[in-house]
């Protein structure tokens, strides 16, 4: 799912994983290979958020889609999808500059 920009501040201060930018090189290739996400780094490796399909609530499910090769942060392995047991909310209070 591609995320606002209040949506990923959003899941910024809620998780501890930064936003890759749109314009970033890899971003491209990332898209290319899992489809048009926001897509999130930290130290355990590559996230996306999905939306949560048992929530009512504008609540998201963080998955991973790849970790990190080694403790060099240099190079992620893809793996299956793994939905993380982290929800986040993305509804937001300040408006969306992008509206």
């Amino acid at each position: 799912m591609k995320l606002n920009v209040a949506q990923k501040k959003n899941v910024e201060n809620q998780v501890r994983v930064e936003a890759l930018p749109d314009e970033h090189p890899a971003a491209r290739q990332l898209r290319d290979a899992f489809g048009d996400h926001t897509f999130f780094l930290d130290s355990t490796g590559l996230n996306i958020v999905e939306e949560d399909p048992s929530s009512d609530d504008s609540n998201g499910n963080v998955v991973r889609l790849a970790s990190w090769k080694d403790d060099q942060l240099k190079e992620l392995v893809r793996h299956e999808p793994e939905v993380l047991p982290i929800t986040v909310d993305l509804d937001s209070d300040e408006p969306d500059p992008d509206a």
